[in-house]
């Protein structure tokens, strides 16, 4: 199962180690579908809970369960005829705080694509915003495509699609988004590019 916000419900109230609301998740799902299953990170860097707490993570376990239950009854089996991957490393040009704090006027970032039949997975490095994981499913040649964040490094930290720091907030802020204001959107095209590449070699 796979969403897009951070696993942070249950910060800052434990101080222990902590599945938070993705482990309850997968708890319940084992326990109801008597087998193993695996959450996937979405571009969740400017998605959090919309509560904190223990009792908060119960409500998320038990509200995405169902969901995820309802949608597993009405699912159809995976026909894949092979798995096909390809990666780029991009450069992303980084904001004078960034070059400050690097050296670097830009920083590699690799973005991977692994197709499985209809289905693409694409993974992009640091925190990227969700409106990322929109612009990539919506130019997407798969009709099912499935973005991940948190991989592959730190990239750009928190990168969001051209003209997002012009609303400010603390994900576009100088010391937390290390990339330029065009890094986003180059993670973006690069990930299409190779989506379009794998959908056309199937």
């Amino acid at each position: 199962f796979q969403m897009a916000c951070h696993a942070v419900s249950i910060y800052p109230y434990l101080d222990g180690i902590s599945g938070d609301w993705p482990g309850a998740v997968s708890r319940e799902l084992a326990r109801s579908l008597e087998g193993e299953n695996m959450f996937l990170q979405g571009n969740a860097g400017n998605v959090n809970p919309w509560k904190r707490g223990e009792e908060a993570v119960q409500e998320m376990a038990e509200g995405l369960t169902h969901d995820i239950l309802t949608t597993y009854e009405y699912s159809a089996r995976l026909i894949s005829d092979s798995i096909r991957t390809d990666r780029a490393v991009v450069g992303l040009p980084l904001t004078d705080y960034g070059q400050e704090r690097t050296g670097l006027e830009n920083i590699d970032a690799e973005i991977m694509a692994i197709t499985i039949g209809s289905v693409a997975l694409v993974t992009l490095p640091g925190e990227p915003m969700t409106e990322l994981n929109q612009a990539i499913q919506k130019d997407s040649s798969f009709p099912q495509t499935i973005v991940l964040g948190y991989s592959n490094g730190n990239g750009g930290h928190y990168c969001g699609m051209p003209g997002e720091k012009a609303h400010g907030g603390y994900e576009t802020g100088e010391r937390a988004n290390l990339g330029s204001d065009q890094a986003g959107g180059i993670m973006v095209n690069t990930a299409i590019g190779l989506l379009d590449k794998l959908h056309s070699e199937r």
